[in-house]
């Protein structure tokens, strides 16, 4: 309650709220204001995202959108995330979500690194999703990096290390039950050694991020800088990977600021150890009483390491310690867009983009 006394009138000053009324969304080729979003229209942003050990766009969402499934399936760390926004449309078709990054449709979320998403647009019903036509037919997931912004110029750091374990391991015979089963059934050879087949072809993973940013801006021009660098073992010997991450967001402005031209850049190298899932299902199967590896100069055909003569039947860990499965990819995404306002309320747009 306000008391009036002798004034007839009373001064009142309104603020606006721009995040609760007119918060802009990013939809296809346009924005809308979040008051006229429809519900199928989910957007999260940076301080909405999951914290922790993220090593993939996926896990800032995951959980966060009703109707978005995202899996993983094992603990393979070079593994690929399945997405699942509208089903699936047709039997072999491709069910996972377009993804359009800063503009630039069908790029890869490999792409892009955690530490520079500002915000996440989910388009789930049909008629955001025709926008782009039969692509958007299982949704479409609309990534917008973060932005230089007028100001001092500001370094940012932050790295986090984590280390990954087995919580569990299945559950298959023992040395010792192995030993009775044999002596109950007559079968089988005992080698004399006790080994957890599970135990030699995995180890403590150990994983480090860093990203560095620099960003700031003047009334013309703004600019985002950022590098990123992953590097993170699996669980199972020799697999992993390395990754570089590099992105450049500008954004210029000139002729009495009625032309902005944008430039964002991204760039993605990343070297990874596959290794072998075939191996785990051979630590399943394999002889406990066997070793790892041998000194009889019979072996030495397989470096040393033992091997029974027999069908489908090889040491686990010779599958992950002899065999190269490694691989390289490079990804680069490049936008380019240009807007010009002829008169205030109409402008003209044109953007260029590619994939590599």
């Amino acid at each position: 309650n306000i008391t009036v006394g002798n004034q007839t009138t009373i001064n009142v000053v309104l603020v606006e709220d721009v995040q609760a009324l007119d918060e802009i969304v990013v939809i296809g080729y346009g924005t809308q204001k979040k008051k006229e979003l429809t519900s199928a229209i989910s957007n999260v942003k940076a301080e909405e995202f999951n914290k922790g050990s993220i090593n993939n766009p996926a896990q800032l969402v995951q959980g966060k959108v009703a109707g978005l499934s995202i899996t993983k399936p094992g603990g393979n760390p070079n593994e690929g995330y399945t997405f699942r926004l509208r089903g699936m449309s047709t039997i072999g078709a491709n069910t996972q979500p377009l993804v359009v990054i800063d503009g630039v449709v069908g790029a890869s979320l490999d792409n892009v690194d955690p530490n520079d998403i500002e915000t996440m647009d989910v388009l789930k019903d049909g008629s955001a999703a025709a926008i782009y036509g039969t692509r958007g037919s299982s949704g479409v997931i609309i990534v917008t990096t973060k932005k230089g912004r007028r100001g001092t110029a500001h370094i940012d750091y932050n790295g986090m290390v984590t280390l990954e374990t087995v919580g569990k391991y299945p559950n298959v015979l023992t040395p010792d039950k192995w030993r009775e089963l044999s002596a109950e059934t007559g079968e089988g050879t005992d080698f004399g050694e006790d080994t957890d087949w599970f135990k030699e072809t995995t180890n403590n993973a150990i994983q480090q991020i860093h990203n560095l940013s620099l960003s700031g801006g003047t009334e013309k021009t703004k600019y985002m800088a950022s590098f990123n660098y992953r590097d993170g073992d699996g669980v199972a010997l020799n697999t992993g990977y390395t990754q570089y991450n590099g992105r450049l967001n500008l954004s210029q402005k000139a002729i009495n600021d009625r032309l902005t031209v944008d430039l964002n850049i991204g760039a993605t190298s990343r070297e990874s150890q596959y290794g072998t899932d075939e191996a785990f299902r051979f630590a399943s199967i394999y002889n406990p009483t066997a070793p790892v590896r041998s000194d009889d100069p019979a072996y030495d055909i397989y470096d040393g390491y033992f091997q029974q003569i027999l069908f489908d039947y090889r040491n686990p860990v010779a599958m992950l310690e002899q065999n190269v499965n490694d691989g390289k990819d490079q990804r680069i995404n490049i936008a380019l867009k240009g807007a010009f306002e002829i008169i205030e309320g109409l402008k003209v747009d044109a953007f260029y983009s590619f994939c590599l």
